[in-house]
């Protein structure tokens, strides 16, 4: 094992951050199978909602509706732990339906499978605007 990921790897783990946000956004089921490992999870910091597993994902992302946010993923850290583990530190805005803008990070574990780069574990924390008591 090396002590940091290749290019190729972090070119491929950069495609999958971008691929999240088109499969997200479209609440596209099959897109997201290409994005979120079978078993993955999205927690969300904000409201402490946690879906497990692909199906609930999917159900999640279509269950936001037409006016489902606009998710945009920028300045990504990847991190290779030493036990192999890769993660990722994003910062994202999200674009709402009636125009307010509210940003967070996205912490994320990856997992390499047989067809790519999957996200294993998703922790979306929020930073404006504050939650009071969160």
């Amino acid at each position: 094992m090396t002590d940091h990921l290749s290019l190729d790897d972090a070119e491929q783990l950069r495609q999958l951050l971008a691929r999240f946000s088109h499969a997200f956004d479209n609440a596209d089921a099959e897109a997201l199978g290409t994005v979120f490992a079978a078993d993955g999870v999205i927690e969300l910091a904000r409201t402490g909602a946690v879906f497990k597993g692909l199906e609930a994902i999917r159900a999640f992302s279509s269950d936001l509706g037409p006016e489902s946010p606009d998710h945009q993923t920028v300045d990504t850290a990847f991190q290779l732990d030493q036990d192999g583990v890769v993660r990722g530190r994003s910062r994202y805005l999200v674009l709402l339906a009636d125009g307010k803008v509210h940003n967070g990070e996205y912490l994320d574990v990856y997992v390499k499978t047989p067809d790519g780069w999957r996200i294993a574990s998703r922790r979306s924390v929020p930073r404006y605007p504050l939650v009071r008591g969160a």
